[in-house]
């Protein structure tokens, strides 16, 4: 930053500046700037798309260098001074607050820093933000440049990258956007929305997208009478089926580990069949049928939402070691129970979960035989990351540009030695099987070993002289109270969690401001039951979820939003169209992945509870192919499964799961099956456009495309039978196919 100010600051340009601005002035304001509900509009000359700007260094208009001819520093990229006008910013929001990008004749997308953000003096209505040219942008010519302010775009200005000319032609309907005559005055600070109120239609579903498992018309109504901060409030303290475990995960039998859980037949048992005694004892049917009812109807959808971020960062899988249900469950009530509880408190309890300890091995790690792995990866998944974070989430940098290292193998092997010597309680909890129920216990021994460590900033553990239990317990208490007060975990974690719930590519303000609530719950912008405490995960959803990046009917930056991930995608499109049983006539049976007709995440590489690797289904920092934009989601789309996308919903819209007509000793895999209905928009079927704006409000908040509006009606108008019942069924069929496999529904924004 400051590199950055020394390069171009507001007081050794104000000559220019001014000069430059009154040279181009029009006469009044453009309606368009008026228009543009509060978008950044960037300065351009009066008669084309021309951008106002400046070098930093030299002060010369373009064309621009790619390398500055005065450098400050080992980064001599090229910086840009640029002018805005209607910056609707929060109070202390700087630079971090944009992104910024450019695109070349070839339609490529290059991103870039923008590395300061102030007012111009003696002209208040108008900031200059200072950008950085990529790495990779070579002697382009004419580029269209943009930034991004809170999910909004701005305006696209031309501007001229080694030499002037050629690029990309002007976005449609683009005019110039000069200064007003007349100097516009300050922009007032964004004053946050208490969200005491109702809500608003489009906003409304964009939130429901991000807080349940998809909208509902029933949802948005109440969403829409009692406004987000009262539902928020109501999902807060929503009940669960299982309350003395705090979740909705029922309680299941250990089945015992010698291999006599299920004997061929079960005398005095007619019922009794096998098959089923290993489907429900020894697959993740279960937890997979629990997990898929509690989306479909479930009314603690926030807490479900949360519950499967959190197992995707705090990651137990069911597809190797622990590869029972009911050794599943006990990890997934703790994550329910978590949810909206302390982030320590849940570290702690994940971290003894007998399921986490025979994931990472931590129960067989000993003084005499230590085992890393979960040492390694409460660190590097759990916790703090890889790098050395600033407060916004960004790395720090060495000189050579290089992310600092937040830990070292020195570091790991010392937590390596802090949780040695833990194992399940001992004895059984049934005949011939372990306890995995209760949280693992010290060994005692010698296991665990008792000498002095140093941890995370140096903090130094002194050897223990008590019992070898005791000194296990008081350095896993140490070490984990080491790790959550780091000052990585507020943005490591903040971050990830905002990318499951909102958008794949938070800008660093909003991380900051999330990793604040983190930090110190009173510290947010909505600090309501705050108790001055760190961790408090409550509040820090509540701060996702009402941030000024998260609201609003419409985001423009496209860069905004994430790809639904394959559980989202799946049961967003089954509430929406109201999911029923297969006959229609009560509701679905939750059997959509092992043993359903279709495993409908499965086939999308996200298995429930089966992620591949302790990295998760996919990985926070997996980049779209081609770009440098973040698209965790992406990691799982392929050729393949982006046909199965399409090939899942034409199942659910055409045939639904059809349930199990030979029942099995009375229990089948698919007892009532799973159907959508489209009666509402059957009725409207008559009228094609109508049909289509209903779906643009329910899937798309109201921005579908002209074009895709009228292909909807096209094909609906295709379809004439003469039965108008029929016509007007498969009218709604289509419509709703070519909605639901639409890029634009792909994409929550």
């Amino acid at each position: 930053m400051i590199t950055s100010l020394r390069r171009c600051s507001p007081e050794s340009l104000l000559r220019i500046v001014i000069l430059a601005l009154l040279t181009t002035v029009s006469a009044s304001v453009s309606t368009t700037l008026a228009a543009t509900n509060k978008s950044p509009v960037l300065i351009s000359d009066s008669s084309s798309t021309r951008a106002i700007a400046l070098e930093s260094v030299t002060l010369k208009a373009e064309p621009f260098p790619l390398t500055s001819s005065v450098n400050f520093s080992s980064d001599t990229r090229t910086r840009i001074c640029i002018f805005a006008m209607n910056l609707e910013l929060l109070a202390g929001e700087a630079a971090n607050a944009f992104s910024a990008d450019v695109q070349d004749a070839s339609g490529k997308l290059y991103p870039l820093r923008v590395e300061y953000e102030g007012q111009v003096p003696g002209f208040p209505g108008i900031s200059m933000l200072i950008v950085r040219l990529a790495d990779d942008l070579g002697d382009t010519g004419d580029v269209l440049l943009r930034v991004n302010l809170h999910g909004l775009s701005s305006n696209r200005v031309r501007v001229a990258i080694g030499h002037l000319g050629g690029g990309p032609a002007d976005d449609f309907g683009a005019i110039p956007t000069p200064a007003p005559a007349t100097p516009p005055p300050a922009d007032a600070p964004l004053v946050p929305d208490p969200y005491t109120g109702p809500a608003i239609d489009a906003d409304t579903v964009r939130f429901l997208e991000q807080a349940t498992w998809g909208p509902t018309a029933a949802d948005i109504a109440h969403v829409k009478a009692v406004g987000y901060l009262a539902y928020l409030n109501e999902q807060f303290n929503a009940p669960v089926t299982n309350p003395a475990k705090g979740s909705n995960y029922p309680d299941l039998t250990f089945p015992a580990e010698d291999g006599t859980a299920c004997p061929t037949s079960s005398p005095g048992d007619p019922n009794y069949n096998q098959n089923v005694c290993n489907r429900d004892n020894f697959s993740m049917y279960p937890v997979q049928r629990t997990f898929f009812s509690n989306a479909l109807y479930g009314q603690d959808q926030l807490r479900q939402r949360v519950a499967f971020a959190l197992h995707q960062i705090l990651v137990v899988s069911g597809a190797s070691a622990v590869n029972r249900p009911s050794w599943l469950t006990v990890y997934l009530q703790a994550l329910d129970r978590g949810t909206f509880g302390n982030y320590r408190t849940l570290l702690e309890e994940i971290t003894l979960s007998p399921a986490m300890g025979e994931y990472l091995d931590m129960r067989l790690s000993t003084r005499t035989s230590p085992n890393e792995n979960f040492g390694r990866e409460v660190l590097q998944l759990f916790s703090i990351g890889t790098a050395v974070l600033n407060p916004d989430g960004t790395p720090q940098l060495d000189a050579q540009g290089m992310p600092l290292a937040s830990y070292s193998q020195t570091q790991v092997n010392e937590f390596t030695r802090v949780f040695t010597g833990w194992n399940f309680v001992p004895g059984t909890i049934a005949p011939g099987t372990a306890n995995w129920r209760d949280p693992m216990v010290p060994r005692g021994g010698t296991t665990h070993d008792v000498g002095s460590k140093t941890l995370l900033n140096g903090q130094v553990v002194p050897a223990c002289g008590g019992t070898n239990a005791a000194c296990a317990q008081s350095d896993l208490t140490a070490a984990l109270d080491n790790i959550f007060n780091h000052p990585n975990v507020g943005p490591f974690i903040s971050k990830q969690l905002i990318q499951h719930l909102v958008t794949s590519n938070p800008s660093p303000a909003y991380v900051e401001r999330v990793a604040k609530v983190f930090n110190n719950d009173c510290s947010g912008l909505y600090p309501q039951s705050c108790s001055n405490v760190r961790g408090n995960l409550k509040l820090v959803v509540q701060a996702i979820l009402l941030d000024p990046e998260a609201r609003g009917d419409v985001k423009t930056d496209p860069n905004y939003g994430k790809l639904r991930e394959p559980a989202q995608y799946i049961n967003g499109f089954l509430r929406a169209f109201n999911v029923k049983s297969f006959d229609k006539t009560s509701t679905s049976d939750g059997v959509l992945g092992s043993r359903s007709t279709t495993d409908f995440t499965g086939t999308l590489d996200q298995p429930i509870f089966q992620p591949a690797t302790v990295f998760s289904y996919y990985q926070p920092g997996y980049e779209v192919p081609g770009t440098k934009i973040l698209g965790p989601a992406f990691g799982i789309l392929s050729t393949s499964t982006t046909l199965r996308r399409a090939n899942d919903i034409n199942t659910l819209v055409y045939t639904g799961v059809q349930n199990n007509s030979s029942p099995t000793a009375g229990s089948p895999d698919r007892p009532r099956g799973t159907s959508i209905d489209t009666t509402n928009l059957e009725a409207l079927a008559g009228n094609p456009g109508d049909v289509a704006d209903s779906l643009n409000a329910l899937l798309l908040h109201g921005t579908m495309s002209t074009q895709m509006r009228n292909s909807l009606i096209t094909a609906m108008n295709a379809i004439n039978d003469a039965i108008v019942t029929t016509r007007n069924r498969k009218r709604a069929q289509v419509a709703i196919y070519l909605a639901a496999t639409s890029s634009q529904y792909d994409i929550q924004r």
